[in-house]
């Protein structure tokens, strides 16, 4: 029995020593979870006049989606060996605060929850109080990342990120490759979102190429839920289970990065929760980092193998409308002919 934790191609074995053992949950205590919070200021408004100061009961997927971006933003920043030391991760204008403040619970955060419900509701005219699935947080994550660039007020290193989203596991190489070709990008996030089934998980046909993403270097995890409507970020599997982190637990707003020193303890996993592979949710939403064009080759070939098949599809580029004329116009000479 292995357990294998993304973005290392590293296992640990349960009959592994007392060192190992310890390696792994280093690890894993080392992820920034982030959960419901309580009395935001301000609140959000509803379209009925009236606020709510919580996310608490609809707002898990975006803080499975918030634990995922924030995974990428360590890994670019600290590296994918970084673990938590409090002395040096809570000293003033550290790089964990740096990447932990851009979810602080005010607007002014580039990827707060004000900024993915306000975002959510303009271009999806979802209300505050309404649960998203993985998709549309994704593209409200995008289109966040993607503000942030252009915002004079971003932290720098958020300003060098892209991030692409892709429908039905296809990913078009050309999409990934353009953020590369000028200055100023150091990193792509890719969002892959699929649906592994209808009413629940065909988990022989797609559970073997998901599995394997753990162990890619350039994955940083799973946001989905299980098979009912509560939304976890997935970090690692252990024999018939996913590991995963839990944002159903509210507790106070971080509005600072005085709050997050104080709280320090209330974003770190308390220990690894567990869910049978049978119970997740059919609509994932599958997080992978690359930092150069030779990444993003690399993986687009990885995700080519017969492993990945049943999950993933890699072409050259998005078809356009022109594609799908001339598609249409070559199926019809076809049958004229």
């Amino acid at each position: 029995v292995r357990c294998v934790v993304p973005c290392t191609l590293r296992t640990w074995d349960d009959t592994s020593d007392d060192a190992r053992r310890a390696a792994f949950l280093e690890d894993f205590l080392s992820r920034v979870q982030l959960t419901y919070r309580r009395g935001l200021v301000p609140p959000l408004q509803l379209s009925s006049g009236g606020t709510i100061d919580s996310d608490t009961g609809w707002g898990c997927m975006l803080r499975a989606t918030q634990m995922m971006l924030c995974q990428c933003l360590v890994t670019l920043r600290l590296g994918r060996e970084w673990r938590f030391e409090e002395g040096r991760d809570l000293a003033e204008a550290s790089l964990y605060l740096e990447c932990v403040c851009c979810f602080l619970d005010v607007p002014e955060a580039p990827l707060s929850l004000h900024a993915f419900v306000s975002t959510g509701h303009r271009l999806l005219r979802k209300e505050p109080s309404t649960w998203f699935g993985p998709t549309s947080a994704a593209q409200v994550a995008s289109h966040l990342i993607e503000a942030a660039a252009e915002s004079p007020t971003a932290p720098p290193f958020l300003r060098r990120l892209r991030c692409e989203v892709f429908d039905d596991g296809a990913i078009f190489r050309e999409s990934v490759l353009q953020h590369f070709e000028g200055e100023g990008c150091e990193g792509v996030v890719l969002l892959v979102c699929r649906q592994l089934g209808l009413e629940a998980i065909d988990a022989e046909r797609y559970r073997p190429g998901v599995e394997r993403c753990f162990s890619l270097p350039e994955f940083q995890g799973l946001a989905s839920g299980n098979s009912a409507s509560s939304a976890h970020f997935f970090v690692g599997t252990h024999d018939d289970l996913l590991l995963h982190l839990d944002p159903h637990r509210t507790q106070r707003a971080l509005g600072s990065a005085a709050d997050v020193v104080r709280d320090a303890a209330s974003l770190r996993p308390s220990r690894a929760l567990t869910l049978p592979w049978r119970r997740l949710n059919t609509s994932i939403c599958l997080g992978f980092l690359v930092r150069s064009k030779e990444e993003v080759l690399a993986l687009c070939d990885t995700l080519c193998g017969e492993a990945f098949t049943e999950v993933f599809e890699v072409l050259d580029r998005r078809p356009t409308f022109e594609d799908r004329d001339e598609e249409l116009l070559d199926g019809d000479m076809l049958l004229l002919g």
